[in-house]
């Protein structure tokens, strides 16, 4: 048989896993895999930073499910992936990080004499759920399937392969390395028991008041359909974590907004609470204030990750499963349950309360007549220039908390944001990467001025590339953000500002269409002229920094506790 080389077969590995595309950088060490990509149908992205590479890994995976590979060369281009790879190891993302090595003979160790020599693999073990170098040409193959094992493992997260010069330019006979695929050495995601399904449907059905909070594991297991099932079917509110906004859409009828006075409610009376795909996290603001005394409440938790139970609030039940398996063996066994009359009551008042607040809290933003752009008045404006069926990623600060309440309820798997480890710059690159893993559908970047700065470059990957994304940069010059805490306790702010950024002119420079807007009633236009331009747009839009500072009093209290712990109760 004839022989291939090292890089031939670590191409056919990587397709037999299924990956479509590599996000990185050429170099001398990494050529045999590069020269076989094409052959095995994976496409090479050049990328302009290797941790964007890692992002557009994320916004694919987010939009399709698909995993990706990243390339790191040897000494900075291994590091340059490590901020990609820690936000996707907190954001439970699949990656497999390749990092290039150079011959054997001057690494692990590497003396002061190598030329970008590092031990690579104690850099990447804190920031990697596994990984392994490849010291022999015929463990290829096992290697990666060591790998992904790994990966899929529990909770999804990124893996590292280190892979030395010399064992991709070696030669060797196929049929001493097989390629596997997946069915043939790993299982699926763990599956519930029919008794823990069994208790937890009698839980709910025994339940007065039910609520069922779903976080983004239940949007990345495409189990919302399931999830508005066992709400429907209870009658009873259906709220999302700040991170799983796409798991139930706002304009559903058992949804209740969960950052608001309703929200609250709704937990606090709660007598059985399901939470699917969450950790209750800290930007859940998980405290007793918010969630009620968890005293004679029971918790039922689906997750995938066992290190996710009990975390934040006391557990009654735990299911480590799929979400979607659990919720379907849950809803199928309601539908044969006699769930006597239900009337919904509750529900209707916790929605009646939620629109209260929300018109109370929308009146000064509906009152606001500039001068200026208010960012609100700016999301409604995009959301409805592109409307719900767009893949949105949303980037930055302020920009962010806006962008959650303005944008319109999207489709499953079409909402993408970083509220883990609250990475800045991931918008860009991630809608980069969603547009790639779903090419007919719209892809709109909303980003802060702070944050776009991070990535802007990767529009010139998206104009090389020909990838047709619209990035809206809210640009009012400065930190904004970061200035409450600042102006509250300091009476002043330090380096928060940016200064004025033509941000349509940079776009320009790098290939893209740009518009630069200045009055709401100019936005539209803008914003149609961009999406209907064929290739990457970017819009400037100068939005006003005081509107911009004015989160609503409700939730801007909220994000305080995230930082410094729950309130203390004011005295008397």
């Amino acid at each position: 048989m004839t022989e291939i080389t090292g890089g031939e077969l670590f191409a056919r590995a990587l397709q037999a896993e299924g990956i479509e595309f590599l996000f990185g950088l050429p170099s001398p060490e990494i050529d045999p895999l590069l020269a076989q990509l094409q052959a095995h149908g994976i496409r090479m992205v050049p990328v302009r930073h290797e941790a964007a590479g890692v992002h557009m890994a994320e916004g694919l995976y987010k939009t399709t499910g698909k995993v990706a590979a990243v390339l790191g060369n040897p000494g900075p281009g291994s590091a340059n992936l490590l901020p990609g790879v820690v936000t996707a190891l907190h954001e439970g993302i699949p990656v497999l990080a390749i990092t290039s090595q150079h011959r054997l003979g001057i690494v692990y160790p590497s003396p002061p004499s190598t030329f970008q020599g590092q031990d690579q693999l104690d850099l990447f073990r804190p920031a990697v759920k596994w990984g392994g170098p490849i010291f022999e040409w015929a463990r290829i193959p096992e290697v990666l399937r060591l790998a992904f094992r790994e990966m899929h493992s529990g909770r999804p997260g990124p893996v590292h392969v280190e892979l030395p010069a010399p064992i991709l330019y070696e030669t060797g006979d196929p049929s001493t390395a097989p390629v596997w695929p997946p069915a043939a050495y790993r299982l699926g995601p763990p599956q519930p028991s029919d008794r823990q399904l069994d208790d937890a449907a009698a839980l709910l059905a025994a339940a007065e008041r039910p609520v069922v909070f779903a976080g983004s594991g239940a949007d990345r297991a495409d189990a919302r359909a399931a999830v508005l099932e066992v709400a429907e079917l209870l009658r009873c509110p259906a709220v999302s974590s700040m991170a799983g906004r796409a798991s139930v859409p706002a304009d559903h009828p058992n949804y209740v907004f969960g950052f608001g006075p309703a929200g609250d409610l709704a937990r606090r009376e709660a007598d059985v609470l399901l939470v699917v795909g969450s950790r209750m996290g800290n930007l859940d603001v998980p405290y007793d204030t918010y969630w009620g005394d968890p005293e004679g409440k029971r918790l039922i938790q689906i997750d995938i990750d066992p290190r996710h139970f009990g975390v934040t609030r006391p557990l009654h039940l735990g299911i480590l499963a799929d979400a979607r398996a659990a919720l379907e063996g849950i809803a199928a066994r309601l539908r044969a349950t006699d769930l006597g009359t239900r009337d919904g009551a509750d529900l209707a008042r916790y929605r009646q309360l939620d629109e209260q607040v929300r018109t109370q809290m929308a009146a000064p933003i509906l009152q606001w007549q500039g001068p200026g752009i208010h960012p609100a008045h700016a999301l409604g404006a995009i959301g409805a220039a592109f409307g719900p069926d767009a893949v949105y990623a949303t980037d930055g600060g302020n920009t962010s908390l806006w962008a959650y309440n303005m944008l319109p309820p999207t489709r499953p798997r079409s909402y993408h944001s970083i509220l883990e480890l609250g990475m800045l710059g991931t918008g860009i690159p991630s809608a980069i990467g969603a547009k790639l893993g779903a090419p007919d559908r719209e892809v709109v970047c909303v980003t802060g001025d702070g944050a776009a700065g991070f990535n802007i470059m990767e529009l010139q990957t998206a104009a090389r590339e020909g990838i047709d994304i619209t990035v809206i940069v809210c640009a009012e010059g400065s930190w904004t953000m970061e200035e409450l805490n600042e102006l509250q306790l300091y009476g002043t702010t330090f380096g928060t500002s940016q200064g004025e950024i033509r941000w349509d002119v940079v776009a320009q420079g790098l290939g893209c269409h740009g518009e630069y807007v200045e009055r709401i009633e100019d936005l539209d236009a803008a914003l149609r002229r961009s999406r209907d331009h064929v290739g990457p747009s970017l819009v400037c839009l100068r939005t006003d920094h005081d509107a911009n500072l004015a989160i609503p009093a409700e939730m801007l209290g909220r994000f305080f506790e995230v930082y410094s712990g729950p309130a203390k109760p004011a005295t008397v």
